[in-house]
């Protein structure tokens, strides 16, 4: 009854059950009373929808945002005790939602999907840090089977648009223009302060860390990323064969940077040593 779409005393058996059930007053008939409630429950959880995605508030403007927040509840009603988990189905409901303005669409579907990967990242756990030793005695050949775990609090995401300075500008409190189409891919992350970064990669570096995310132990990733920039040097160039040699040797001589990075940043949290080959 509370989550109808439109007022109960225009809904003959709404209202009907509003008078079995609801006892009414001397101002307010008993669908006019439980209306209130009704009212209610679409502002409270649209103002919930709206905090967790500001930024996408913003690019639809109040009506818009309005009218996907009514469509949201509509198809995912509130079904936890917690107003946190609310906003659970936004991202794939955004992505096929028909409601927005064509010429908003692709921008209001990277600004859903990257708030969304921001929800779980305020208050989940974290895991201990990465003891030094399990990197300093590691053997050079153990490096080819040893596991590399990514804190589990990471998000790698990738946009078409740079939703996330949009964001950081609301937050800011200024009033951003809407940005032009930008490919970006970040790794957004909840810092040791418990503030939540986010961090733009370059192509291969996110590439890496997709490939350690899989599991894929650290020698054979850094292999299939430089594969990846030698095919993309073979589309790019005729002398094929030298650009993709540069492209893994410039990879090669950039892993190092990116782990010290990413260790400062506490993504790296355990390095899991692999199987010995037999007789190795």
């Amino acid at each position: 009854m509370f989550t109808a779409g439109a007022p109960l005393p225009d809904d003959a058996e709404l209202a009907g059950l509003c008078r079995e059930h609801v006892a009414g007053s001397e101002r307010l008939a008993p669908a006019e009373q439980a209306d209130i409630y009704r009212r209610q429950f679409w502002l409270r959880h649209r103002d919930a929808l709206r905090e967790d995605y500001p930024a996408l508030a913003h690019v639809l403007g109040d009506d818009g945002f309005d009218a996907f927040a009514r469509a949201y509840l509509a198809a995912h009603p509130p079904a936890s005790f917690t107003l946190r988990d609310l906003g659970r189905y936004v991202a794939d409901f955004a992505g096929a939602y028909e409601g927005f303005p064509p010429a908003l669409r692709d921008l209001a579907r990277d600004v859903a999907r990257y708030e969304h990967a921001l929800v779980d990242l305020f208050d989940g756990a974290s895991p201990p840090p990465l003891d030094p030793a399990k990197v300093t005695g590691m053997p050079a050949d153990g490096w080819s089977t040893a596991r590399i775990v990514l804190h589990p609090l990471l998000a790698l995401v990738r946009l078409d648009h740079p939703a996330h300075v949009l964001r950081s500008e609301l937050k800011q409190g200024r009033s951003p223009a809407l940005p032009a189409p930008r490919p970006v891919r970040l790794a957004v992350f909840r810092g040791a302060d418990l503030t939540i970064r986010f961090e733009e990669l370059e192509p291969p570096a996110f590439a890496l860390l997709e490939a350690l995310g899989r599991g894929v132990p650290l020698v054979p990733a850094c292999e299939e990323v430089a594969a990846g920039a030698r095919g993309a040097g073979a589309e790019a160039s005729s002398e094929a064969t030298g650009a993709g040699e540069g492209a893994g040797a410039a990879l090669a001589e950039r892993v190092g940077a990116w782990f010290q990075r990413w260790t400062s940043w506490g993504l790296i949290v355990d390095v899991v040593p692999g199987a010995r080959a037999e007789g190795g």
